[in-house]
């Protein structure tokens, strides 16, 4: 018997012989392609919004030329953008530009519209990420605070500021901004200028308008999360106060933030239209504006499509974060 041991024990232990710990992703495949299904459906969904809404005003070629435009030139604009064909495959035809990106020619620059827009996106996203960072900062803060500060009569005072800055609509605290900062006191540029201090009153008008909810829900969450089970039992262990908050309590409230942070940072997108018009910043939201004002039609669908097309994939990226955060949500 000691025999067979110990030519067992002398046999060499094959590679199939040892287990094989794999390492699992937090995210299912079926969540993922959900997601991802979800977002290709979103982005259909808006171009077929954008194209029915501009059809819907009228027609896009006396809309471009005035209404005291002679035939003759309207037949001439509708045959350069396509609009001569039936409705139906004008359709098809808009949702492969949107695709491929190859809009019709700018009416005003005379070139593609599509290099236009992205000449403009990187202004737009270090103003929205500038703001959005700020806001997400001060809005965590002010959350914390309210949930575990010292002093109980003064927890929500930072939330209640925030909130009612939340009250006032972007263009007019752009203004007061602008009043205050720029012609009373004379310390900050009010327009663009090329400068770093010309993007602290922008980033400053989207921070606030961004940090109230993101305090309000965080502060929720805390205190939820301050009462649940595994943090009394992390404390009965004798873990510091520090520690408990730290590792069981903030990290544990960051996945419905992160969710609000997403939406916020859509309407970031979207809201800088108005922002970067009230301060003349050079980014998307400004063409926008000009793109409508001047009837160019390729430019209003480019930067539009873009937009939409941000919000769903920066939507799509915030729920495959939360749910890297909140594994139990990502692995049904």
């Amino acid at each position: 018997m000691s025999t067979v041991i110990a030519g067992a024990a002398s046999e060499p232990v094959t590679r199939s012989a040892v287990p094989r710990h794999r390492v699992r992703w937090p995210l299912s495949r079926r969540y993922v392609l959900g997601r991802l299904l979800n977002a290709l459906l979103a982005v259909w969904a808006v171009f077929t919004i954008v194209f029915f809404a501009l059809h819907v005003t009228g027609d896009p070629s006396v809309t471009l030329l005035g209404p005291d435009s002679t035939a003759a030139d309207q037949a001439r604009v509708s045959a350069h953008l396509g609009l001569d064909e039936p409705l139906w495959r004008q359709y098809l035809i808009f949702l492969g530009q949107s695709i491929t990106g190859d809009f019709p020619e700018s009416i005003r620059y005379g070139v593609s519209p599509v290099g236009i827009v992205f000449e403009r996106l990187p202004n737009t996203l270090l103003l929205g990420l500038t703001g959005l960072l700020a806001g997400a900062i001060a809005g965590l803060s002010a959350g914390y605070y309210a949930a575990a500060g010292r002093s109980r009569r003064l927890r929500r005072i930072p939330v209640s500021i925030l909130t009612a800055f939340e009250a006032v609509p972007s263009f007019f605290l752009g203004v007061i901004f602008i009043a205050l900062f720029s012609i009373t006191w004379a310390v900050l540029p009010m327009a663009w200028d090329g400068s770093a201090a010309s993007l602290v009153l922008p980033a400053a008008v989207i921070a606030l308008a961004l940090a109230a909810p993101i305090a309000r829900v965080f502060r929720a969450t805390l205190v939820e999360t301050f009462e649940a089970d595994h943090v009394r039992l992390a404390e009965s262990k004798g873990l510091s106060r520090r520690h408990v908050t730290l590792r069981h309590v903030v990290l544990n409230s960051l996945a419905p933030v992160v969710n609000v942070i997403g939406v916020q940072a859509g309407v970031v997108l979207g809201g800088a239209v108005v922002t970067e018009t009230v301060f003349g910043w050079p980014g998307v939201g400004q063409l926008a504006t000009s793109a409508f004002a001047t009837r160019d039609y390729p430019l209003v669908l480019a930067t539009v499509s873009l937009i939409a097309v941000g919000f769903v994939l920066i939507n799509l990226l915030v729920d495959l974060v939360g749910a890297l955060l909140d594994p139990r949500g990502g692995r049904r």
